[in-house]
C-alpha cells in the first residue's frame, strides 16, 4: 500500500513546534528547509544553519484513516489545520511519490542552483509546459518547465509550495497530454 501525506498548515511561525510534537508521537513528517546566514546568540560572526522556506507548512506522513490523524493532532499545544481539496470537506492527500520528489527537489544541499520556493498560485500564474526530467539527478520527476530571461526553470508544486530551480531544457521532454491521439 502506497503511503500518502497530509499537509499541515500551522500559525505565527510555529512550524517547528508542530515537528517536535510529531517527533514525540514517532510520526514521520517533513519540513522544507534551507541555509542562511544568521547570527546565533552572542556570536560575533554570523554562521549557516537551517531555517524553513516557507513558515506554517509541515508535511505529515498518513499513518491511519482521517478522524484518527485529527484526533491525534489536537493534543497538539499548537493551533493548525489540515488543509482541505477545494471544493469539499475531505482532507488534501499527496501521494508518496509526488512528495519523494518535493523532497528531492527541497534538499538544502544541493547547491548547484538556485533554487526559488513560492505558493502554488504564484507558480501556476508563471507560463509553461509540463515536461518530465530525463537526466541526471531529478530524473523522472515531472513538473513545468518555465523559461525566464533567457534561462529556463523547473517547477514543481505540492500542497500549496513550489520550488522552482535552475534546469537545462535539454534534460527535460515535453509529457504527453492524455486522452489525446498521437
Amino acid at each position: 500500500m502506497e503511503n500518502s501525506w497530509l499537509v499541515i498548515r500551522t500559525f505565527n511561525r510555529k512550524e517547528m513546534e508542530v515537528g517536535s510534537f510529531l517527533k514525540e508521537k514517532g510520526l514521520t513528517y517533513f519540513i522544507p528547509m534551507t541555509y542562511k546566514e544568521k547570527v546565533v546568540g552572542n556570536e560575533p560572526k554570523p554562521r549557516r544553519v537551517l531555517v524553513p522556506v516557507i513558515h506554517n507548512y509541515v508535511f505529515l506522513q498518513k499513518t491511519s484513516q482521517d478522524c484518527d490523524m485529527r484526533k491525534l493532532l489536537t493534543d497538539c499545544r499548537v493551533p493548525l489545520q489540515l488543509m482541505k481539496n477545494k471544493g469539499d470537506d475531505h482532507v488534501s492527500e499527496i501521494p508518496d511519490k509526488e512528495m519523494m520528489d518535493f523532497r528531492l527537489l527541497c534538499d538544502p544541499d544541493y547547491v548547484k542552483t538556485p533554487v526559488e520556493f513560492m505558493d502554488a498560485a504564484e507558480a501556476e500564474a508563471k507560463p509553461g509546459m509540463e515536461v518530465e526530467v530525463v537526466h541526471g539527478q531529478f530524473a523522472g520527476i515531472r513538473g513545468k518547465l518555465h523559461k525566464s530571461n533567457q534561462k529556463y526553470w523547473f517547477i514543481k508544486t505540492v500542497g500549496g509550495i513550489s520550488v522552482m530551480l535552475r534546469i537545462s531544457r535539454w534534460y527535460c521532454k515535453p509529457c504527453k497530454v492524455e486522452g489525446l491521439k498521437s
